[in-house]
């Protein structure tokens, strides 16, 4: 059943597209965490990409970034809509960023903007359905 409880969100059983797409945040965020301690602890990992000037601050940036996205994904695995939302502006923010991409990594650009158009549909257009009782 669902209820809404307004200090919380809505809390119901997610359809198939919320599922995938909390599945993929969480995939998503796990790897962003994991280079995040990687730009931290093995520096020589990135010696060689000049876009990492200071490695510690995009160390942080990428743990932070990936706990966001792990939070997102298990909030709406959960059932709350709250990770619907923080899911949706987490994929519009790094959809944005992959699109600056395109010139510099275009296979990779493509692919990041792919998933997350995903992310962002699974969470808005797939959250239909029993969300709504």
């Amino acid at each position: 059943m669902a209820s809404i409880d307004e200090t919380r969100g809505a809390v119901g059983r997610p359809t198939g597209w919320v599922k995938f797409a909390g599945i993929l945040l969480i995939v998503v965020g796990a790897f962003n965490v994991v280079n995040g301690f990687a730009l931290l602890e093995r520096h020589q990992y990135f010696t060689h990409h000049i876009v990492y000037s200071n490695l510690n601050f995009w160390g942080w940036a990428f743990i932070i970034w990936g706990a966001l996205q792990l939070i997102a994904g298990f909030a709406s695995l959960a059932g709350q809509m709250v990770g619907n939302y923080i899911g949706v502006l987490l994929g519009f923010i790094a959809t944005t960023l992959w699109f600056f991409l395109i010139f510099s990594e275009p296979g990779a650009a493509v692919l990041g903007v792919t998933l997350n158009i995903l992310i962002i549909y699974g969470l808005t257009a797939g959250a239909t359905g029993e969300w709504s009782e």
